[in-house]
């Protein structure tokens, strides 16, 4: 299997590359898992590349500068090296968050769980999404000041992104999923659940990209 042509079943991870235009040497990423529903090529993928940066965008701080976007098959680089099995390519997008008051230090993440109809939820980690405007400290440690407006925040993210498409039982080409370490499991994902403020190190494993060369 290759990125260039896939049939259905075929599993997917797609990372999107950010820094802060601030600080263009500290790299983060988040990253996704997808099954293709149906056959595909790599205009399939890119597409939903595309869907997801808008996505993240839609709730990322003006400050925040989308770098790069990395899409591969699941399975682990195949040795000799195959550059089949991976997409990359250069953005130009921004965060789209205009929201008042000082940026959040970067360990300061947005918690948004991916929901599945069982088992436990798959978290994702947003940094450069929260502002000072965002959040209150009454026993002090920072929370959401309103959970519920954020919610309305990604559920819009969702919508306007198109990503809604790749959601649920109801999914069109690819599907957001959750695969386990051994990949004879993928869950759906039905949803995307804000759960509040997380604080993860800045240079923890998931995120760090900074020393990571993508040819």
């Amino acid at each position: 299997m290759t990125v260039s042509s896939f049939a259905a079943g075929a599993l997917f991870v797609i990372r999107v590359t950010k820094y802060l235009s601030t600080n263009p040497d500290n790299k983060w990423a988040n990253s996704y898992e997808f099954r293709a529903m149906e056959g595909g090529t790599e205009s399939t993928l890119l597409t939903l590349g595309e869907v997801l940066v808008d996505f993240e965008a839609a709730f990322h701080h003006t400050v925040v500068t989308f770098d790069r976007i990395l899409i591969s098959t699941w399975e682990p680089d195949s040795v000799p090296y195959d550059p089949a099995v991976f997409i990359s390519s250069t953005l130009t997008a921004a965060g789209l968050n205009t929201s008042g008051g000082e940026l959040l230090p970067l360990d300061k993440c947005l918690s948004v769980a991916r929901v599945a109809a069982t088992g436990r939820f798959g978290h994702l980690f947003y940094r450069g999404a929260l502002t000072e405007a965002d959040t209150i400290a009454p026993a002090g440690k920072s929370v959401l000041g309103d959970r519920p407006a954020m919610q309305a925040v990604i559920d819009g993210a969702v919508d306007s992104s198109g990503l809604n498409d790749y959601i649920g039982i109801g999914a069109g080409s690819l599907q957001l999923v959750l695969i386990n370490a051994d990949g004879d499991q993928r869950r759906t994902v039905n949803q995307l659940n804000v759960q509040g403020i997380s604080t993860i190190k800045t240079d923890h494993k998931w995120f760090n990209r900074s020393s990571i060369t993508v040819p």
